[in-house]
């Protein structure tokens, strides 16, 4: 935090030179103090032996849980593909009741979120991920028995359950291996899989819709089987693919990494504020200090209100929606393969602009913008059925604002709690409300008597993002602009004096030197 590491030189012809130099710099071989080696390896890594390291993490992260998440937003909304191919005609559920059965699966899902990441920086994702992954595919191909309400029930139920901990998990492991200026953008291209999936959603409900009556089998039948089996086995892949955090490594060997880059990736995320690090030690007092902490409470306004309504509200209801503008039950899965196509790209753009400008507040509200005027698009124009390609674009704007702030929120809460305990418990608090209260009223605000113009719908998306989110982003925003201001003006060499680096690492966010990420 006094002391950020070096720039040091622009990458020349003398990189593979400085990689030569990076063998031997672990700590078995280096004399200094562990803040020191940091330094020296940050030296010895600049250029070429960084892009190396961040290509392998990118590689072995990226892929990985980006596929878990196209699973699991895949598992979580199929039932609303599931709906246009008979699935409550056959179960004997009513339009009302299935709304009431997808709001359920919040209740256990929010509430098992934060939960499931004090247990993930318990265990560890090497551990914690092949469980709840498996887990949740195995409920998924259950549900192709489901041959009831209350059995429909049951099964979102515990489905909340085990999928509760891959989001907000997800986002605590990058936090993990990426320094602050680096996460958006992988935490965007994560995210991006959420979008995908939409896009994946409609082809492969397209593809499994052909399969109606195959072995007597109903078509949603096939699509809760299918995407459960391959859910089941990505979790199994979980235990080879999946890497644990860089300090589980201590003395261990890494197969994926070197001695010396394992080193690296260690220190720059632990020293990435300066040489007062945080405690790796896990401790219940940080799981109560961020439940205690205004800034978690601001963030999960910001989840809610502006991500988890409108979003889940969008992805339950965008093909009963697109098949409105005039299309055929399957066309309409198929239709709805573009806006989230173009809301990944939109996503990745976006988090990269955050992280090149280190400016969350102005991407995230850029994104609410555009989500807004797409939600304010499509309500006046459904109400001329002959400009349905007008409509039709508004849900590409729609799709892509509300899927690009998402990121963004995550990262704005990692990077301002460095202490790793209080940031995984922030991130599961923060996404706690935003899924009971955002996924159960998303999944109810677009009724089916009020199809196609959805007028409590898409006055409650506005409304909320407004009132829930872009206000409480502003105070947010001008609250820790105004504490660094505040810090700006102390005497860093009396604050030096006052406290020791440990004292100041400590303090984590709260050490005068730490300055907020806006």
């Amino acid at each position: 935090m006094t002391a950020l590491p070096p720039s040091g030189p622009p990458s020349s012809g003398n990189d593979e030179l400085k990689d030569e130099k990076t063998i031997g710099l672990t700590e078995e071989s280096f004399s200094g103090s562990e803040y020191e080696r940091y330094l020296t390896l940050h030296e010895a890594f600049e250029g070429s032996g960084k892009k190396k390291l961040l290509r392998k993490l990118d590689l072995r992260l990226l892929p990985t849980l980006s596929f878990l998440y196209l699973m699991c937003s895949l598992d979580k909304a199929n039932a609303g593909n599931a709906k246009l191919f008979g699935f409550l005609e056959d179960v004997g559920m009513t339009s009302t009741q299935f709304n009431l059965a997808l709001m359920y699966f919040f209740f256990t899902y929010g509430l098992w979120e934060p939960v499931s990441n004090i247990l993930l920086r318990k265990f560890g994702p090497k551990i914690w991920f092949p469980f709840i992954v498996t887990a949740w595919g195995l409920v998924s191909t259950l549900t192709s028995q489901v041959s009831s309400y209350g059995g429909f029930i049951a099964i979102r139920l515990v489905l909340g359950i085990t999928e509760a901990g891959l989001y907000p998990g997800s986002y605590f492991i990058l936090s993990m291996w990426y320094t602050p200026k680096e996460l958006a953008t992988r935490m965007a291209i994560f995210y991006g899989a959420n979008t995908a999936a939409g896009a994946f959603g409609g082809v492969i409900a397209y593809g499994v819709g052909n399969l109606d009556g195959a072995m007597g089998w109903r078509a949603w039948k096939w699509l809760f089987l299918i995407e459960g089996v391959i859910t089941m086995f990505a979790g199994l892949c979980c235990f080879v693919l999946l890497p644990g955090f860089p300090h589980q490594y201590d003395k261990k060997v890494s197969h994926w990494l070197k001695p010396e880059e394992l080193d690296y990736a260690t220190l720059r995320v632990k020293y990435a504020n300066g040489p007062e690090p945080p405690t790796y030690e896990f401790r219940w007092s940080d799981v109560i200090a961020a439940a205690k902490d205004k800034k978690t409470w601001f963030m999960m306004m910001l989840f809610w209100w502006g991500g988890s309504v409108p979003t889940y509200s969008l992805s339950y209801t965008l093909p009963t929606m697109v098949k409105n503008l005039g299309y055929s039950d399957v066309k309409a899965q198929a239709m709805t393969t573009p806006p989230y196509i173009f809301a990944t790209c939109v996503c990745v753009t976006v988090g990269w602009l955050s992280d090149k400008y280190q400016k969350r507040y102005f991407c995230i509200m850029g994104s609410y913008t555009l989500g807004m005027i797409g939600i304010i698009i499509l309500w006046i124009t459904t109400h001329y059925p002959h400009i349905s390609g007008v409509s039709y674009f508004a849900i590409f704007l729609a799709a892509a604002g509300y899927s690009a702030q998402a990121p963004i929120v995550g990262a704005w809460t990692s990077v301002n709690v460095p202490n790793p305990s209080k940031r995984a418990a922030a991130i599961g608090l923060m996404m706690l409300l935003g899924s009971v209260g955002g996924g159960s009223i998303g999944s109810n605000i677009y009724l089916a008597d009020e199809a196609p113009t959805y007028p409590l719908g898409f006055g409650f998306s506005v409304g909320a993002t407004v009132l829930g989110a872009m206000i409480p982003a502003t105070i947010h925003w001008y609250l820790l602009r105004r504490e660094n201001k505040r810090r700006d003006a102390l005497d860093t060499a009396a604050v030096e004096t006052q406290y020791t680096t440990d004292e100041l690492g400590e303090m984590g966010e709260d050490s005068p030197l730490f300055r907020f990420t806006l």
